[in-house]
């Protein structure tokens, strides 16, 4: 997932590190730019529904 610098606002900024811890991930970024360093925690219980729609959607395409 791509995020976006909090401190110069630079899009598209891969992680530079990903590490999943239980129903979590801790993704640590590094913005080129400015070389503002940050970490973010995601849920992935709060994106298994979005998840799971977008996999039905891509099984109807494929289906179709």
């Amino acid at each position: 997932m791509k995020d976006t610098c909090p401190s110069c606002t630079a899009r598209g900024i891969a992680p530079a590190d990903t590490r999943r811890r239980g129903d979590r991930t801790v993704d640590g970024y590094e913005c080129p730019r400015c070389g503002h360093t940050w970490a973010t925690v995601r849920d992935l219980t709060a994106y298994s529904e979005l998840h799971a729609r977008r996999a039905h959607n891509r099984q109807r395409k494929a289906a179709a």
